[in-house]
């Protein structure tokens, strides 16, 4: 980061003897200043509705509520959530030290505290008054002809690279010709704000319980039961005590509804369905490319695979 970036940075946010501690990611930094160490996020111009979407949901989640966390807000010298200019624009947090953990790695206990934070989250988003885009528009908006020839073409490809990704493919493929429609026909169910990528990247652990959710730019309006069953993924067929631990912490602050979970499994899968960034970047040879592939195909396999005792773990776990 050059010099100029950090004292513009300085300026706009009246922060003191500033210095770069490290590039925690593409976008983020971890800065020391005389008041304290700070988290740097930076966006590019194009994201600017986004770095004001994420400041304004952490200011509205400030409200104490020991059942869940969230990054402190820095607000800029000011007064305004962000700062925006030459540079861009920064949002700034107070630095939270902390670790990742692979969900295999999170333990009964911490699962039920997540589940009693995301309804805890889910409740006080209830009042968050912006408008944000909805999933109902994003369903509507989905051409499902065109992402069947879209892993058409990239199923040649990279068969072609390597044969073994061949069954991945074909996976994708049942799952979007049997879930895809299902998925588009949305629940009865209110689309309220959710944090939409509730999941392990993104929980920050310390000697604290809960964790700290990160990263809320890309905040959506949906069924709340969406976010239940993407976050848990295909936990419920791997860790099944772990997810209904996570369920029941859920259920114990908001009730499920039957029906939303049953679309939600369908809208999730197809989600998997029509992921294609991971097999993308592997064929374009990116780096760390083949591990983000193993992944999606770990979690995609077993969905295919279990799609039926998926169904049947929520069943039994949500009131008809």
């Amino acid at each position: 980061m050059s010099g100029e970036l950090l004292g513009w940075i300085a300026k706009h946010y009246a922060l003191a003897e500033p210095r770069l501690v490290a590039r925690v990611a593409g976008d983020v930094l971890h800065v020391a200043t005389g008041g304290g160490d700070v988290a740097v996020k930076l966006f590019a111009d194009e994201d600017r509705d986004r770095a004001r979407l994420e400041a304004e949901l952490l200011a509205h989640l400030a409200a104490p509520d020991p059942r869940y966390r969230v990054q402190t807000l820095v607000h800029a010298a000011s007064g305004e959530l962000i700062a925006s200019g030459e540079h861009g624009t920064v949002l700034v947090t107070r630095w939270e030290p902390g670790q990742f953990k692979r969900y295999t790695e999170i333990t009964e206990v911490e699962w039920r505290a997540l589940g009693t934070e995301l309804a805890a989250l889910h409740l006080r988003l209830d009042t968050f008054e912006r408008p944000l885009p909805r999933m109902s528009a994003l369903v509507a908006a989905r051409d499902l002809g065109h992402e069947r020839t879209a892993l058409e073409a990239n199923r040649a490809r990279a068969v072609a690279k390597d044969p073994r990704i061949g069954p991945y493919l074909d996976a994708q493929l049942a799952i979007l010709d049997e879930r895809g429609a299902r998925a588009s026909r949305m629940p009865a169910a209110p689309e309220r704000p959710i944090h939409n990528d509730f999941n392990q990247h993104n929980y920050l652990f310390d000697d604290r319980s809960p964790p700290i959710i990160l990263d809320w730019e890309g905040a959506i309006a949906a069924p709340r039961e969406y976010e239940v069953v993407r976050c848990l993924n295909h936990l419920p067929l791997v860790a099944p005590a772990h997810a209904s631990a996570f369920v029941d912490g859920y259920q114990h602050v908001r009730r499920l509804t039957a029906e939303a979970v049953r679309w939600a499994i369908d809208a999730a899968l197809t989600d998997h369905a029509v992921k294609r960034w991971p097999l993308e970047q592997w064929l374009a040879g990116e780096e760390g490319a083949a591990a983000k592939l193993a992944g999606s195909m770990e979690v995609l396999h077993a969905l295919a695979g279990g799609s039926a005792d998926l169904e049947a773990f929520f069943a039994t776990r949500v009131a008809g």
